[in-house]
């Protein structure tokens, strides 16, 4: 297993734990109506968030290339991968965003007003959906490189 599948893998799992306790913690409380006043969900939420990226950042440390000389496997399709994965990402991010914004435009266009909740989850969520989508399409595209030869 080559060091971007290692991180895509582990990046799943810290993503998709990550994203689906803040989402938990968000809706479970009141949604975005009552999550900018309730300090402690968002306390909670940003510890989770905070937890994720120093997971993330951790793994990318503990699998970075060792100075014992015991390097871990990386050949040229990784730069391919990481280059097809990336722009599925950019496209899946902006999708994401975009829907997400229309959404709330049709869900709140004649009350006139939105719930400042929902800017903390947008945020959020972003960073969440976009780093587990740069893995999951990171996998899918070693896959497919893999599956042609």
């Amino acid at each position: 297993m080559t060091q971007t599948q290692i991180r895509a893998r582990y990046g799943v799992g810290i993503w998709g734990l990550a994203g689906a306790a803040f989402g938990l913690v968000f809706f479970l409380g009141g949604g975005a109506a009552t999550y900018a006043e309730d300090s402690i969900r968002m306390g909670i939420a940003s510890v989770i968030i905070a937890v994720g990226f120093v997971s993330y950042f951790s793994m990318i440390y503990l699998t970075r290339e060792k100075s014992n000389g015991k390097a871990l496997i990386r050949d040229e399709r990784d730069l391919e991968i990481a280059r097809q994965a990336n722009e599925i990402t950019l496209v899946a991010v902006l999708g994401f965003i975009f829907a997400v914004c229309i959404g709330l435009f049709l869900a709140y266009e004649t009350a006139g007003s939105l719930p400042v909740g929902w800017m903390w989850f947008l945020a959020y969520a972003t960073s969440c959906f976009g780093l587990l989508a740069q893995a999951v399409a990171t996998l899918a595209a070693h896959r497919k490189m893999s599956d042609n030869g």
